[in-house]
């Protein structure tokens, strides 16, 4: 039996249909999410079309989606995060924060702020549910 693909590997045949600037950006975010928060565990996932992070506590966290020419940082549980920059979209439990091919260092200041308070949050949830 064949050895299951590795996330790069998905990740390569998940972006090979975006535009080369798109998977640009998705391989950018991934490395500021990986180092902002290196203990978070990676799933590519082919039905929802994005590269998801999982907290070992917290759970689902947030997700890069490859989406119309950008990316989109969907946080699983974004409508219980605070706003410090007014970039978060969506209703419901979600939210997004778009990121455009071609943003420049502050965009990922950005991203990060809001993966803190999402990661943050997430620790919180889980410490609540073991209670």
């Amino acid at each position: 039996m064949p050895a299951p693909a590795s996330v790069d590997e998905q990740l390569h045949a998940l972006l090979s249909h975006e535009p080369p600037a798109v998977a640009e950006l998705v391989h950018r975010r991934r490395a500021v999410v990986r180092d902002a928060h290196p203990d978070l565990r990676e799933r590519v996932n082919t039905g929802w079309h994005g590269l998801a992070f999982h907290h070992p506590r917290g759970g689902y966290v947030v997700a890069l989606f490859p989406r119309d020419g950008g990316v989109n940082v969907g946080f699983e549980h974004g409508g219980d995060l605070p706003d410090p920059h007014r970039r978060l979209t969506g209703r419901g439990r979600t939210r997004d924060v778009r990121v455009e091919v071609g943003a420049g260092p502050d965009e990922e200041d950005v991203v990060v702020d809001y993966l803190d308070l999402a990661v943050d949050a997430a620790i919180d949830r889980a410490d609540a549910k073991a209670r």
